[in-house]
């Protein structure tokens, strides 16, 4: 799990479980099975930056991420792009 609240934290507890479940869910939908993935990365950078920026919602935190990944993947060009 790519999200871990350090010692002197900017982010409550609840904010670091709604990241967390807004990663879980754009990672079992992409089956991402381990935190060294390309796509693991992207999900939690997407996620953090959404919420970073006032998106609070779990659902749409997911749908973002997982939009944004499948948007960065190789296998994904020259074809048309999914937007959010």
């Amino acid at each position: 799990m790519p999200f871990d609240n350090p010692p002197n934290p900017m982010y409550s507890q609840d904010d670091w479980t709604v990241m967390q479940a807004a990663y879980d869910k754009a990672a079992a939908t992409l089956l991402v099975q381990s935190s060294s993935e390309d796509e693991a990365k992207i999900i939690s950078e997407t996620v953090m930056m959404a919420f970073n920026r006032g998106n609070r919602d779990v659902n749409s935190l997911a749908a973002l991420a997982v939009i944004t990944a499948i948007n960065s993947h190789p296998a994904v060009t020259g074809q048309e792009k999914r937007y959010a």
